[in-house]
């Protein structure tokens, strides 16, 4: 199939920035290994004049005007932003349970799809407390890492090979969304922990996998304090590797043939 694969910031496009440009990525290059010719487009790129079998988009309200060029649409909302409001007479699919009844939507839940092979252990043991985020705030998370006895990174902006080598060499890794799932699968234990000052407050979570299935980025959980986030990173550090997690729930080759699914 020709597939067209739209998002806000899509890949190539003018930003690196975001889970959803990564989710696009991974589903983008699985089709392609399957064999199927796929275009990803953002309005901040020209639009094509192809026409496309099938049409897998995000961020609707951005991305609309390349739905006639598809002859099947499928809309993934990836959040509860007002960009992920599933667009009216589309099909729908959600991230999580969580994200389907903020909009309560009707739709399959597709979970976050991940590169088991890239996305992978070493055998190295990590010397540093990283946390993975283009945002600021959490300015005590240094002073953790210095009292544990590790060394400190935030890592802001990252290639994905930047990204796998910082955390392969963590001893811990604090993230939401994507990028906690690809720590997870690279076998380091995980914090959800971030800094949000608009629409859903600062955060932290002690239970990672349970996070995810329900709300995919830790939106709620308890706020993140000093002594929260160094309880919960040593909890993590203690419970160790959640790799199996990804395995059983977001490999990208069953998600994206789930999606293949929903567009037949």
């Amino acid at each position: 199939m020709r597939i067209l694969i739209a998002a806000k910031h899509p890949p190539g496009g003018k930003l690196a920035i975001g889970g959803v440009q990564s989710w696009c990525m991974t589903v983008a290059t699985e089709l392609r290994r399957i064999g199927h010719e796929v275009e990803t487009w953002g309005p901040e790129l020209p639009l094509t004049h192809k026409r496309f079998d099938a049409g897998i988009f995000a961020n609707v309200a951005y991305t609309a005007k390349a739905l006639p060029l598809c002859d099947k649409v499928l809309n993934v909302s990836h959040g509860i932003i007002p960009a992920e409001q599933p667009g009216h007479g589309l099909r729908h699919a959600f991230t999580s349970e969580g994200v389907k009844r903020h909009w309560g939507g009707c739709g399959q839940i597709i979970r976050q799809p991940i590169d088991l092979e890239f996305w992978s252990p070493t055998a190295d043991r990590g010397q540093q407390l990283l946390r993975y985020s283009y945002r600021s705030g959490l300015p005590f998370v240094a002073d953790i890492a210095r009292d544990m006895g590790v060394n400190y990174e935030h890592l802001r902006q990252a290639s994905h090979e930047q990204a796998r080598q910082a955390m392969r060499g963590s001893v811990c890794v604090l993230a939401t969304g994507r990028a906690a799932l690809e720590a997870m699968a690279c076998g380091v234990p995980v914090l959800i922990c971030d800094h949000r000052s608009s629409y859903q407050g600062p955060l932290v979570s002690y239970s990672p996998a349970s996070q995810m299935l329900e709300k995919y980025s830790g939106r709620g959980g308890m706020i993140a304090t000093r002594a929260t986030v160094e309880h919960g990173a040593k909890d993590a550090i203690r419970d160790g590797s959640l790799r199996a997690h990804v395995e059983t729930h977001h490999d990208a080759r069953k998600v994206t043939a789930e999606l293949l699914c929903l567009l037949s």
